[in-house]
């Protein structure tokens, strides 16, 4: 902790990005634990190799080096025209394999020295083919891809699992980078050298599928675990003939319990139960020779205390239009477009991904955690003041892209690093739109800040003028148009339903209450609320076991369509609008019955629980079978979908558990191209704690704090999600700027239409891309989670 606090001084307090801790990364251990029984040259020459896209390669009997300028005046062949979502091309090197079979190998080995000049984080794809049973790449192009962020331009070796991907008719390998920009436009140049290109059989090759646990492993919490909830780590238990397990504390045994069977849908595991330790302190679990590295007991703000400098670390490294010292220099000053003859700038906020997409809802969203977690410590000044300043930035953004009337710029599709000048052929230019579910969405947003400042704040009466202003703007704008929601999919609302639409109105209109006392608010926020609780299950759907379910939402008052979530995640406003209203009605005159369907919405989230036991994540939801034939709703959820998609979705959800006549729970939702729940889980966590504070369940505060623990090591890979956090961290698609200390990917995926966690060391977008908006939904749990302590202090 110490050495930590020094670090994070060191930067400044996060004016500079946190040094990356390698040591205790998935790669640094690969590389440290194999065992390699086989392996033969990939290729007796790299004669064989031929040039694709831009630039020239450059081959040798015992190299090839890709070689190409960092930028160029026309987009490759094929793109759009506007140029979005693209960069300037790619130089590759594809070599043509004769239909082999590589399953006998398990991965591949290369070294990679670099010669670039002014390249933003200097990094190479691999992508591999095949043309077996399954075909690799997949049709949305996912599987088989990995990018490899270079540690410094020397040469390195570099190691590549491919244990768990399809390669019984292998037809080619691609190797190539793109052409993304340079630092501050000065003159760029690509320059990748690889040599020693191998396939091997390592004997210590890692899962990446599935629920069981890896061979003598202990699976546990890296962040530790809280004095007041359920303390478990997992097994493998056929690994050991030993029946008990110890806890240690400075090499002392403080606890010794026998190891559980514990047998679900999942499995059957060993499980270690040490709830009974309540004492804060540093510990291990052991078992025979095999124990884990040391992690703590303690409070919210002491286990999580290293973790949200992290995320502040990695939200600030994504900062757009703001040099980050290391990474790039001012960026993205031509993003810029026209509104009522002028041009208005749309820099600032922060770069969305591992993409440089810019989402101003993605940003208000991650502006309003920052000074939610700033309000749980006050007590640290250095934290908190940091805090607020980093939320500013994100004000600042949400300010300069207001316009007229509910007008605003929303977003920009951009993957490159532009020239900076504006008239360029470069330009990104962003989109404007009058979208009252936005309008309403930002409003509470900033009210929940408002709510949040000290009164001698300087900017707390603009703030009240802008809210009161952007409400009457959003209210203006439903009033016309009423629930139809702008119809533009690379927007980060695009998928609002009814019912999330009715709880975000709910929950601003009880906000703007809490700040001004007016009625109208309170009468809107009344309306709203009965309107979302009529889209609530509330007579109960019976079960296969006889039991009534209800407390979920629809997405809209016909239940037809069950809402979950499979990318974008707002299951929490559902639990915020409960929250809020309860709070804006201190008299109650519907409180009996909200609270009776509070309760009930809380008793649907502790059935979610139960179905990855022994593990803590919780499942997606409920679905019907028939969903998909919802035409308008399966395409509003689902964006870049194929035509094989409604059959994929029954496909799908056979995997997941049937609970009733056409029900089933999915553990990980039906998705296509758009994979990885982390934002999913922490929607639900926040939920969770929400629930669980205001209507004081425990089940719930546990089952929240525990979302934290599958991030971070209690999945069934024992790895963390979070670079730099916990142990066996896995470098991540943050292809634009590098790996950052704290960067969260979406999240674990599944494979083809399987409902089992698969958390392959490619790391290719969506699941393993590096997302702000998940930093920002981890700060919103675990300042939730301080709140429920502090409450109960």
């Amino acid at each position: 902790m110490h050495d930590f606090k020094q670090a994070v001084k060191a930067t400044g307090y996060i004016h500079r990005p946190l040094p990356l801790d390698n040591d205790r990364s998935f790669e640094k251990q690969q590389l440290e634990k194999e065992v390699i029984a086989s392996r033969r040259r990939l290729t007796n020459s790299f004669e064989n190799w031929q040039h694709r896209g831009r630039g020239e390669i450059k081959k040798t009997e015992e190299t090839v080096t890709l070689l190409s300028a960092a930028r160029y005046d026309t987009w490759p062949e094929g793109a759009a025209e506007d140029g979005d979502y693209i960069n300037f091309g790619e130089v590759g090197a594809y070599l043509p394999i004769q239909k082999e079979d590589w399953t006998e190998f398990t991965q591949i080995k290369l070294d990679v020295s670099a010669d670039c000049l002014n390249a933003v984080n200097p990094n190479i794809t691999i992508t591999l083919e095949n043309d077996g049973e399954i075909k690799i790449p997949d049709i949305y192009n996912r599987e088989g891809t990995h990018v490899i962020n270079l540690e410094g331009q020397e040469q390195h070796t570099y190691v590549l699992d491919i244990s768990n991907l399809p390669r019984d008719v292998v037809t080619g390998i691609r190797i190539f980078s793109g052409a993304n920009g340079s630092y501050m436009n000065l003159k760029g140049r690509l320059s990748y050298t690889i040599s020693k290109l191998f396939l091997e059989k390592n004997l210590h090759s890692t899962s990446a599928k599935g629920w069981q646990v890896p061979s003598k492993e202990i699976i546990f919490s890296h962040i530790g675990y809280h004095p007041d909830y359920s303390k478990t780590a997992i097994i493998n238990h056929e690994d050991f003939t030993a029946t008990t397990f110890e806890l240690k504390r400075a090499d002392q045994v403080v606890f010794q319990a026998e190891i559980q069977k514990a047998s679900t849908a999942n499995g059957t595991f060993g499980l270690l139960d040490f709830s009974a330790i309540t004492e804060p302190g540093s510990y291990y679990l052991q078992i025979d020779d095999i124990k884990t590295p040391d992690f703590q007991i303690g409070k919210v703000s002491t286990l999580k205390f290293d973790s949200i400098w992290k995320s502040l670390n990695f939200i600030f490294c994504e900062r757009c239009g703001c040099p980050v010292h290391g990474i790039h220099g001012t960026c993205h000053e031509d993003l810029t477009v026209e509104y009522k003859g002028s041009l208005v700038s749309f820099n600032g906020g922060w770069h969305d991904a591992g993409d440089l997409s810019q989402q101003l809802v993605q940003t208000a969203e991650v502006t309003s955690s920052l000074f939610e977690t700033a309000e749980t410590v006050k007590d640290q000044p250095d934290l908190y003041l940091r805090l607020i300043e980093e939320g500013e930035w994100g004000i600042d953004f949400i300010l300069k892209t207001r316009l007229d009337e509910g007008y605003r710029v929303t977003s920009a599709g951009i993957t490159r690093w532009t020239d900076n000048r504006i008239g360029t052929m470069d330009d990104a230019v962003p989109r404007i739109h009058n979208s009252p579910y936005d309008n309403f969405l930002i409003t509470g947003l900033l009210a929940k800040i408002i709510k949040s400042l000290p009164q001698d704040y300087a900017m707390k009466a603009q703030l009240m003028q802008v809210v009161k202003e952007d409400y009457h703007y959003a209210l203006a704008g439903f009033q016309k148009t009423g629930f139809k929601h702008e119809p533009i999919f690379w927007e980060h609302t695009y998928n609002t339903s009814k019912s999330t639409f009715l709880a975000t109105m709910a929950w601003t209109a009880a906000l703007m209450y809490q700040l001004t006392e007016e009625e109208d608010y309170r009468e809107q926020m009344t309306e709203w609320f009965d309107g979302l609780l009529s889209c609530q299950e509330q007579a109960g759907l019976e079960l296969s076991d006889g039991t009534l379910l209800n407390g979920m939402f629809y997405r809209d008052e016909t239940h037809k369509v069950f809402q979950h979530f499979n990318h974008q995640a707002r299951e929490h406003l559902y639990a915020l609008a409960f929250e809020e209203v309860l709070a804006a009605s201190p008299k109650r005159e519907k409180g009996d019955e909200w609270l009776i369907q509070a309760n009930n919405y809380a008793d649907y989230l502790d059935y979610l629980g139960q179905f990855t036991d022994p593990y803590p994540m919780y499942a997606s939801g409920i679905y019907h079978e028939d969903e998909w034939q919802d035409k308008e709703s399966f395409y509003k959820q689902h964006l870049l979908v194929d035509d094989e998609a409604e059959t994929s979705y029954q496909e799908q959800l056979k995997q997941g558990i049937k609970v009733g006549e056409g029900l089933y729970i999915k553990r990980f939702p039906v998705w296509f191209s758009f994979r990885g729940n982390n934002g999913i889980l922490l929607s639900m966590g926040k939920s969770a704690a929400v629930m669980g504070r205001i209507l004081d369940r425990r089940t719930l505060l546990d089952k929240a704090h525990q979302q934290l623990q599958w991030m971070v090591g209690k999945n069934p890979f024992g790895q963390s999600m979070i670079y730099g956090e916990g142990y066996n961290y896995p470098q991540q698609y943050s292809v634009s700027s590098g790996e950052i200390t704290g960067e969260m990917p979406v999240g674990m995926q599944t494979f083809g239409n399987e409902d089992q966690p698969y958390w392959p060391q490619f790391n290719n977008a969506t699941y393993k891309e590096v997302w702000v908006g998940v930093a920002g939904k981890w700060l919103s749990l675990v300042a939730d989670l301080i709140k429920s302590e502090n409450k109960g202090d």
